[in-house]
């Protein structure tokens, strides 16, 4: 029986029985911690707003025999951008299922509370969210020891010419245009990319947090980047993400959105 006082990101909140929530903390020191709150969703409860999904708040916790309860909150950012803007709150709530699916194996890991403290920021005040949720997720997968090979090719290790290079999904890695080298490699899921899009996901991987996401992409290659990022996840984790879809469906609308907007000013 003791009490622990930490700070921690909520990404996931559970109602259970009448007014009660369940929550996954994640924390610096602690990884990933199960975390009830009794009568947190009560109208006088004083910890509404923090067991709210994301928030970002210190916690002290009554821990007893593998169990935490919150007795007290004190909410620091309560991510507000995200709860008003429906593409933020589905790339952050995508990112979350990625993280919590990685740390259910291993939820004392430590690398993934820098990774959420620098990418749910970026997410929230990057005017791209999408594209920083696509480079958050080949970071996150890196860090987890699954980085693509992108310094040169598997094969004969010259580096790559300005005609770009193709991904081979079940080795890991980029191979050149040499059909000697492609030949040896047989069939497999494959995707070709820019050299840009190599030199975006060199910097990308090679950064810390604060800097990865620092740079600018043409339009062509955001979306390389972005179509590959989505690919290698599902690829890496054998799994698929619905959230991307839902993604995919607001970033069509937009278009469309935009086109129908842009042909009535020029009717006008």
């Amino acid at each position: 029986m003791s009490f622990l006082k930490t700070k921690g990101f909520v990404l996931q909140s559970i109602a259970y029985r009448d007014s009660n929530i369940l929550l996954k903390i994640l924390t610096p020191e602690h990884g990933l911690l199960t975390c009830s709150a009794q009568g947190a969703r009560s109208k006088r409860s004083n910890l509404k707003i923090a067991t709210n999904p994301f928030v970002f708040a210190e916690y002290e916790l009554f821990h007893y025999r593998e169990r935490y309860r919150i007795q007290s909150a004190n909410v620091i950012d309560a991510y507000l951008p995200l709860m008003e803007d429906i593409k933020r709150l589905t790339c952050v709530s995508h990112l979350a299922e990625l993280v919590l699916d990685v740390l259910r194996h291993n939820p004392q890991g430590q690398t993934s509370y820098p990774f959420w403290a620098f990418a749910s920021y970026k997410i929230s005040t990057d005017p791209d969210p999408v594209l920083i949720t696509g480079l958050a997720q080949i970071k996150y997968l890196s860090e987890q020891g699954f980085a693509p090979w992108v310094d040169n090719c598997l094969i004969c290790g010259k580096s790559f010419s300005d005609l770009g290079a193709r991904f081979y999904f079940a080795e890991g890695g980029f191979i050149c245009e040499e059909r000697a080298c492609r030949k040896s490699v047989g069939s497999s899921s494959i995707m070709d990319l820019s050299i840009g899009a190599l030199a975006a996901l060199s910097f990308l991987i090679r950064n810390p947090y604060e800097k990865c996401y620092n740079f600018k992409l043409s339009k062509e290659v955001r979306i390389e980047i972005i179509n590959f990022s989505e690919r290698y996840l599902t690829y890496v984790m054998e799994k698929d993400y619905q959230k991307l879809a839902i993604l995919r469906s607001l970033e069509s609308f937009e278009v469309s959105y935009n086109d129908q907007s842009k042909g009535k000013l020029d009717k006008s």
